[in-house]
């Protein structure tokens, strides 16, 4: 029976009825049987056991029908054991004598159809354990096989890795100094266009200067020339001795000779404002009247616009508050700012007047007041306006407005710079497009609360 359950477990077979009768017969037979030892024993031990290995033959060949490996050899056991069996039979097994004395060679067969099952079964298990072996010792070898596979591809594809890296770093050392040659020339094309717009700066700047002084140098030569002509009068009154009219002549000589000075001052003054802010270093800050020096870039601003264009006229509408303080800014980078911010504002409603709208007058207001602890210059202008679109680009580096050749669109770039890094203040604008434009200017102040005073100048 322990050798049935052995066959049904290396046949992968679930206990099924047969199994379960057969142990309840052999529990009988044990307990009921065995005592007799007679007719009983043998009918009910031996013909059972006949029944038990016939039950392991169907086992073992419903196990070799399904494929299982080394079931013939359980049911070839089986088998012979069974015919074993089928001659002990033949020779009178059920007399009392051949079961109390067995010759040796009856013992011997006798032994063999008992051990026959087993023998078959260790047959079974020892080629099984042998194939297991041989299928391991396979794996085993292929494992190795593909372990070397794998370390070869992992060398090769470490030298492959190393080979890419090499040529990844000599292409990134290219690059990079091709960025960095790329990288010279566009800081020396940025010095450059920072350079053009400078000096753009300073051709507005010199365009408003000569036109300033050029009114007070034509007062200068317009007396001179009349006060050679004085003094040619007084020498013929003086030969004619006529006292009065050289008394007269000379106040007249006299009076020139003031307004000759006074302008001479005046173009003086010019001279020596421009000069001041020209040797100011960048940089270096200083207190400034804030509002005198919009109203100074703002003349200059018109006058060199009007240098250009004879006809252009342009109300002028200021407002600065008359308790301001003296800011601390740098002035000839502030001044740069002013004159951008003019220049757009005056070019804007240039623009705008030359669509020859009924009933459009040009107009330019400039303003400073303090409000929550800054100091605030408004640039107004009723020009041209600015797109919505476009909006966010205007402070952008080389964005421009104006045709081809006539800006560098450097100008708000720059001025947005100077005011937000070199004077921490913020530099904003607001507009509707076709009505007007204004730009903000906002610096770090302590307030002084006073009514600005107004005042519109018509040029």
């Amino acid at each position: 029976m322990f050798l049935l359950t052995a066959v049904y477990q290396l046949s992968d077979r679930k206990k099924d009825t047969i199994y379960f009768a057969l142990l309840v017969l052999v529990v009988l037979s044990v307990i009921f049987v065995i005592p007799q030892y007679g007719w009983g024993w043998i009918v009910g031990g031996a013909l059972l056991e006949v029944v038990i290995k016939l039950n392991m033959l169907r086992i073992a060949l419903q196990s070799a029908k399904k494929g299982k490996r080394g079931a013939w050899f359980i049911a070839w056991g089986a088998i012979c054991c069974l015919l074993f069996f089928v001659f002990f039979l033949s020779m009178g097994v059920f007399s009392r004598e051949f079961l109390l004395g067995l010759s040796p060679f009856r013992s011997i067969l006798y032994i063999i159809s008992v051990l026959s099952i087993p023998i078959a079964t260790s047959v079974y298990l020892g080629l099984d354990f042998a194939f297991i072996n041989s299928t391991l010792n396979r794996k085993l070898a292929e494992v190795e096989e593909l372990s070397q596979k794998a370390i070869t591809q992992e060398k090769e594809k470490q030298e492959l890795l190393a080979s890419q890296n090499e040529t990844l770093e000599k292409q990134v050392a290219e690059r990079t100094y091709e960025l960095s040659l790329s990288l010279k020339e566009l800081k020396a094309t940025q010095t450059q266009l920072i350079q053009k717009e400078k000096m753009a700066f300073l051709g507005e700047l010199t365009a408003g200067v000569a036109h300033e002084i050029q009114n007070p140098l034509n007062f200068v030569t317009n007396f001179s020339e009349v006060s050679v002509e004085l003094c040619s009068e007084i020498e013929d009154e003086a030969k004619a001795g006529d006292p009065e009219m050289v008394l007269s002549i000379t106040a007249d000589l006299k009076q020139n000779l003031q307004k000759i000075h006074h302008h001479g001052k005046r173009a003086d003054a010019i001279v020596k404002n421009m000069l001041q802010h020209s040797r100011t270093s960048a940089g270096e800050k200083q207190l400034t009247n804030l509002s005198a020096l919009a109203e100074e870039y703002l003349r200059l601003s018109y006058s060199g616009i009007r240098a250009k264009e004879k006809n252009f006229q342009c109300t002028l509408d200021t407002s600065y508050d008359q308790s301001l303080d003296d800011v601390e800014v740098v002035p000839q980078e502030l001044g740069r700012v002013l004159l951008n911010l003019f220049n757009n504002a005056f070019y804007a409603v240039q623009q705008k007047q030359k669509l020859g709208l009924v009933g459009y007058e040009p107009k330019v207001a400039v303003s400073t007041a303090t409000r929550k602890g800054k100091v605030e210059l408004q640039v107004w202008d009723n020009g041209t306006g600015i797109a919505e679109s476009i909006k966010g680009k205007i402070f952008q580096p080389f964005f421009t407005t104006k045709p081809t050749g006539q800006g560098t669109g450097l100008g708000l770039s720059l001025s947005y710079d100077i005011i937000t890094k070199g004077h921490g203040g913020e530099l904003s604008m607001d507009t509707v497009q076709g009505e007007w434009t204004e730009f903000t200017i906002t610096l770090p102040y302590v307030p002084v609360a006073q009514e600005p005073t107004r005042h519109a100048v018509h040029y």
